[in-house]
């Protein structure tokens, strides 16, 4: 009984230990793997930024104009953020935006006039002035 007991437990250790040397191995390649990786430099960790937004519109009425902001991508524009005017035709604020969007679709809807404007998102700012 002494002997196919240690003999079986024996094979236990030894198919323990296969599978511990097996896992340091592959832990080790993979971590080879890891420290090999060199990212895009243009990729950017952070999914979304915070952007000033300064647009001046040349109104003739005094009545503020809704601003409909987009992003554009391969299904169309998806709807950011929608901001009023104010009397003179002027929006400042901040908008969250996705990191990777480098210019977005503004339309402009106010009684008399609607206009679709592509502005470029520069290093945290869309501006535009009429």
């Amino acid at each position: 009984m002494t002997l196919s007991r240690s003999l079986s437990t024996s094979l236990v250790n030894i198919g323990l230990t296969f599978l511990v040397l097996t896992g340091a191995v592959y832990s080790a390649s993979v971590r080879a793997d890891i420290d090999a990786f060199q990212p895009d430099p243009r990729f950017r960790y952070e999914t979304g930024r915070w952007t000033e937004v300064d647009i001046a519109l040349a109104l003739h009425d005094g009545n503020p104009a809704l601003l409909s902001i987009y992003s554009k991508g391969e299904n169309g524009l998806r709807l950011l953020q929608n901001a009023f005017t104010d009397a003179q035709g002027r929006f400042v604020g901040e908008l969250q935006l996705p990191a990777h969007l480098d210019e977005v679709v503004v339309v402009v809807r106010t009684a008399d006039r609607q206009d679709t404007l592509d502005l470029v998102v520069g290093e945290s700012l869309i501006a535009y002035a009429e």
